[in-house]
């Protein structure tokens, strides 16, 4: 017999290869499969620091204030593709006696690459007046090596200043092309 592997032998029409010298179907066809896996998704996660740059606040209401503001920052991220990606923000808050939604756009931007997110959550002011807000995001559109990329998951931010704030995400990311996440 010219093979060693059971599938060539029976498509030579042979009924049994030699003993000790056979791989099965299923061996084959899961190492085939192996090699052309889908990229799945992956917990992925980071932190993020960022600085509000425009804010126009517009009554609404009675105690009730529409807040639309731009925001820049910095994600970090050991191991993953977007460590180090320069993040800016766009987003309305309206706020009702310091509480009330927050919606907007995240950008995510690496010398590779862009993604971006729609987030929607609840802000909230505690006694003392610090800002606070949690939520989701889900991954709207990537470019460059991050084109194709999925994805959504939670956030959560809080101001550490009037001006600054400090926050996480953390979810679910399937990137073109991925077969591990380095974390």
């Amino acid at each position: 017999m010219s093979k060693d592997l059971l599938l060539p032998a029976m498509l030579l029409g042979q009924r049994r290869p030699p003993r000790g010298r056979t791989m099965t179907l299923a061996a084959i066809v899961g190492a085939a499969i192996a090699f052309v896996a889908p990229a799945l998704a992956m917990p992925m996660g980071g932190h993020y620091t960022g600085h509000v740059d425009n804010q126009t606040p517009r009554p609404v209401g009675l105690n009730e204030v529409e807040i639309q503001q731009t925001a820049s920052g910095m994600n970090t991220g050991p191991g993953t593709p977007l460590d180090g990606a320069k993040v800016q923000w766009v987003e309305t808050v309206t706020l009702k006696n310091g509480q009330g939604p927050v919606r907007g756009t995240i950008t995510f931007t690496t010398p590779s690459g862009a993604t971006s997110s729609a987030y929607k959550g609840v802000a909230t002011t505690d006694p003392q007046g610090r800002v606070s807000a949690r939520g989701t995001y889900q991954v709207t559109s990537g470019t460059g090596d991050l084109a194709g990329v999925k994805g959504n998951g939670d956030f959560s931010v809080a101001y550490t200043s009037k001006a600054d704030f400090a926050g996480e995400w953390r979810g679910e990311v399937q990137l073109p092309g991925q077969k591990s996440s380095k974390r």
